[in-house]
């Protein structure tokens, strides 16, 4: 793009953002935008046609032009743009246009729809309307043509359309300038359009098979005609048709979803009877992709389903699955799932890995990186495997590891919305302080700065009390990262991240302040005025039956704000999310969880500390990478045609900066490696030899072992020998990525700890016991607390007993408290200090599961157990959520297995009871209306207590029982219930 351009392009720009955040005086060196801004814009229109016949236009000088037309079509007034003889549908043509033209078909649609369709339906004009616009009612003969064209796979009827838009062109020069434009930016259109629709980069794309795929992606709203760069370089690069592994790099926002379920199209139509594994590291990701993804699947005939609710999989999760071709799972519950049906197990040929850099998450990593080793050295099939990332510089590396080569790794820079970058500058002292919002700091030739964008004037208000004009003290780094969230509102959704959840420098501290802030009349935009208030008071009496009126969570929902952290559960941060996609509200608090994975509309992003503290004070740098990920989430397709980032702290620049000018960031190397490398420092350090009574004895190393166990016990069938398993054990330790990387000493030591635990396995075996841990995927050194903590504690396991029974509680309670890894689960979620003995709290613990299992709100729990909610949530999160839930459906699935190995049967109550637990209900009815697909607890714990005197059969029944309750008796229900609870209950109990 010409120089001069660029700095016209910058000062219409800073003169937007003074428009948007209020500032009256625009700077004397801006005057020439705002008195000559049809020159502006025919030095626009004189850009957009030299790029089109020019060579090697990038796409950041497209996305630029479109949304300098943007601005015009969008922003300016009516009889502002008639004085300047300038056209709204023109405006917006051109801006569409242009984001077509740099590939960006997401913007192009969302641009076009900022304007109505010409009334002559059968106009050039009206064709390009429909043809960037994708309405769902197409007007245009020539759009309706090239739509059923491509979902009929009629080759020759595209490439007659664009003939004719090329032969149209011609003929408008004879016709007059207008019909020329209109002809020629179709014709235009069209020629990127045979470029990169979905047959022409799908292979063998216009043949039948593809045409389930294709009219579902047609079909959609906005219709989808064509592929993003990332994906069409994914697929012209192999993706779908090699046999190799495959990794790919894409910025967030870059279509990989899309890319998945051609993938998984492309591989399962023609393998059907083939499994298929799409791995998402979170359960709210896998949630968000079964109402998407999984519906998809299953509406073109690829039976799908999701899997993310334990470590041994519930019964909807292993019913039928012979004839399921497609999973969406936690790698938890995938360890679940293949140890429960080895049939379905053999069937995978296809594992597709997302958000793959959490290699490097601690336990978590630990656990993903040993099941990647566990699918990759089965001896039955060789697995495929497909490993997504956004932020892995080093993803060749992994790819190799995977079994792939330097030619099946695809890289992209791609984004189907473009991030800018700003930083808060504060100069001066006292009342003449202000803070300068510096734009493209990173960028030469495109920084400026706007000034006065937060000063003395945004904090004064009148004191009601004493009539006297104050100003709110606004020195405080978090007082500014609010103010700024505030100003950018008028500018789309926007959210505040903090690195931490709790203290003053948390999420929680944050909205506090907001909240406080709010309760003075300062002349900043109030976030209230941006939400849809019909639907927040529904989602505003939710969050007080569930939490209190006095909850910060709900407090600030009744400000137009949502709190979204890792301690609010899953139901309820599915809820408050529902609120952030649909814009709902417009402001958002967050923490990192609203950066692993969860797609949100987020136009703004404001970074309020990109540096973490311990509870000890410490402070730590997030990584590069981790950074890079979270501002991903600012301008999402489809909804901004641009997103903005802002450090609301200078002093952070330099760690933002790197991730702002596209640096690699930090290598993945995984966390089994750093366990490896400090157990080995620490077994040196320390003079010990490894073994297994070690290992067992460092909670550290549980995920360690608890994963190789997994990995190995699928390889231990009744024929193979101590010693060829032992060589199998230590080649397959050889198979893991850490192996791959570790200097001879450690890696020596990773040998040794697969030989340990396959000489334990084997013992295991020898006793009879190893088809327990291989059959239900539970973790095989609880056997023998099972056996001798668990299994004492009731006279008889057959005898049936009520899931609510205190005796029944108890036991299986104080069997978890006897394990040093559930007490140490349990001391965090109290956030104890590391002198305090966690017995203090056994008792306060037990009786937060008590009131839990009655399906008692959490509002209540808190009240009767004396704690604050936070501290609650937090104690429910981590204590029950995964540690205690997880050790109870694993201890009652090895229960079984031991009984049964006496010829006993476990009583139903005993067996139900880990399903009571995960989900907190009371009954038998209430159990099976929460497996069977309500989202909310409370409607099923409702439901529940109304249909327990009837005869419970099975969830089809029990649904049908419920469905009919609340369509006879809708007010009471809707009054218990609430309004929300009862409409998604409605629609749950509806769904097959």
């Amino acid at each position: 793009m010409r120089a001069t351009l660029q700095n016209w392009i910058n000062d219409a720009d800073n003169v937007r953002h003074l428009h948007f955040f209020s500032i009256a005086q625009t700077p004397i060196d801006l005057a020439r935008v705002t008195n000559r801004p049809e020159d502006y814009y025919i030095s626009l229109v004189g850009e957009l046609f030299r790029s089109l016949d020019a060579p090697g236009v990038s796409r950041s000088d497209w996305a630029q032009l479109g949304n300098a037309f943007l601005q015009f079509s969008a922003e300016t007034s009516d009889e502002q743009l008639t004085q300047r003889g300038i056209a709204r549908e023109e405006a917006t043509l051109y801006a569409a246009a242009s984001f077509y033209f740099g590939d960006y078909p997401a913007s192009a649609c969302l641009a076009m729809r900022r304007g109505g369709p010409p009334q002559e339906v059968h106009s050039l004009r009206a064709a390009c309307y429909d043809f960037l616009a994708r309405p769902g009612m197409l007007q245009s003969p020539m759009a309706i043509d090239v739509r059923e064209s491509l979902r009929t796979g009629d080759l020759h009827r595209i490439e007659q359309r664009l003939a004719m838009a090329r032969l149209a062109e011609h003929r408008a020069l004879q016709e007059g300038p207008s019909p020329w434009i209109a002809a020629k930016l179709l014709h235009r259109l069209l020629a990127s359009f045979s470029r990169s629709h979905l047959r022409a980069v799908l292979p063998d794309g216009y043949s039948e098979f593809w045409q389930g795929l294709v009219a579902s992606l047609i079909d959609r709203q906005p219709s989808t005609w064509e592929f993003f760069p990332s994906q069409i370089d994914a697929i012209r690069g192999g993706l779908l048709t090699s046999e190799e592994s495959y990794s790919l790099q894409m910025p967030t926002g870059a279509g990989k979803t899309t890319l998945c379920e051609t993938l998984l199209y492309w591989h399962l139509k023609r393998a059907p009877h083939e499994v298929a594994i799409l791995l998402v590291p979170y359960r709210s990701l896998a949630s968000e992709l079964r109402a998407t993804l999984v519906r998809r699947l299953n509406a073109v005939g690829i039976a799908s389903r999701c899997a993310y609710g334990g470590t041994v999989p519930s019964g909807d999760e292993v019913h039928a699955l012979e004839n399921v071709q497609a999973v969406v799972a936690t790698p938890e519950a995938l360890s679940g799932l293949l140890g429960a049906d080895p049939d379905f197990a053999r069937r995978i040929s296809l594992v597709i890995c997302d958000e793959g850099h959490l290699l490097d998450g601690d336990g978590r990593g630990i656990g993903l990186e040993l099941l990647l080793a566990r699918l990759k050295a089965r001896q039955e099939r060789r697995t495929r495997f497909v490993f997504m990332s956004a932020i892995v510089p080093n993803i060749e590396q992994i790819n190799a590891w995977l079994g792939g080569t330097n030619q099946t790794v695809v890289r992209s820079d791609y984004r189907p919305a473009n991030a800018e970058f700003a930083v808060l500058r504060p100069a001066g002292n006292g009342v003449r302080m202000e803070i300068r919002l510096e734009m493209h700091p990173h960028e030469v030739e495109r920084k400026f700065p706007v000034d006065g964008f937060l000063d003395r004037r945004d904090f004064l208000y009148l004191n009601p009390t004493t009539g006297r004009w104050n100003t709110y003290p606004f020195r405080s780094i978090k007082t500014q990262a609010i103010a700024t969230a505030r100003k950018v509102l008028p500018m789309g959704a926007t959210a505040i991240f903090a690195a931490n959840k709790r203290g003053a420098q948390g999420a929680i501290g944050i909205a506090e302040a907001l909240v406080g802030q709010l309760q003075i009349p300062l002349p900043l935009p109030k976030p209230i005025d941006f939400a849809r208030l019909d639907t927040l008071q529904k989602s505003i009496a939710y969050l007080e039956r569930e939490y209190g009126a006095e909850w910060i969570g709900a407090t600030a929902l009744r400000h137009g704000i949502v709190l979204h952290h890792g301690d609010i559960p899953q139901e309820t941060r599915e809820v408050l999310e529902g609120l952030a996609r649909t814009q709902d509200v417009k402001l958002v608090i967050c923490t990192s969880t609203m950066a692993e994975g969860v797609n949100l509309p987020i136009r703004t992003l404001v970074l309020y500390s990109v540096q973490r503290r311990s509870s000890g004070g410490q402070v730590q740098n997030m990584l590069a990478r981790d950074i890079k990920n979270l501002v991903g989430r600012a301008g999402r397709a489809g909804a901004n045609t641009k997103g903005l980032v802002i450090c609301a702290n200078p002093e952070q620049w330099e760690l933002l900066e790197p991730v702002a000018l596209q640096g690699a960031g930090e290598a993945v190397q995984g966390s089994l490696r750093k366990l490896i490398e400090d157990l080995t420092a620490f077994l040196i350090r320390e003079n010990l030899a490894l073994s297994n009574e070690l290992l067992e004895y460092n909670l550290i190393a549980h995920p360690l072992i608890d994963g190789v166990d997994a990995t190995l016990i699928e390889l231990l069938s009744d024929e193979i020998g101590e010693a060829e398993f032992l060589a199998m054990a230590e080649e397959l330790a050889t198979q893991t990525f850490a192996a791959q990387q570790l200097p001879p000493a450690p890696a020596a030591n990773l040998r040794a700890i697969f030989a340990l635990r396959a000489g334990w396995l084997v013992a295991l075996r020898g006793a009879g016991k190893i088809g327990w841990a291989r059959d239900t995927g539970a973790r095989a050194r609880l056997i023998d607390s099972v056996e001798a903590g668990l299994l004492p504690r009731l006279a008889s396991w057959a005898v049936e007993v009520n899931p609510q029974s205190e005796e029944l509680r108890l036991a299986l309670l104080e069997w978890a408290w006897m394990l040093p890894e559930f007490r140490e689960a349990v001391k965090q979620s109290f956030h104890l200090d590391e002198q305090v003995d966690v017995e203090t709290e056994k008792a306060r613990f037990f009786e937060v599961v008590r009131l839990w299992l009655t399906g008692m709100p959490f509002h209540d729990i808190a009240q009767s157990v004396g704690l604050p909610i936070d501290d609650l949530l937090g104690v429910f999160t981590h204590g029950i959520t995964f540690s205690l839930q997880t050790l109870i459906e694993q201890g009652i699935s090895l229960l079984e297995k031991r009984l049964a190995h006496d010829g006993v049967d476990l009583a139903d109550g005993a067996r139900h009871f880990p399903e009571h637990l995960r989900f907190g209900v009371p009954n038998a009815a209430a159990r099976l209306l929460a497996t069977g697909g309500l989202r909310h607890r409370h409607a099923s714990t409702q439901l529940g207590i109304a249909l327990q005197e009837r005869p419970v059969l099975n969830h089809a029944q029990v649904k049908a029982d419920a469905l009919a309750s609340l369509r006879v008796h809708p007010d009471p229900w809707r009054i218990l219930l609430g309004e929300l609870v009862y409409q998604n209950t409605l629609v749950d109990l509806s769904s097959p």
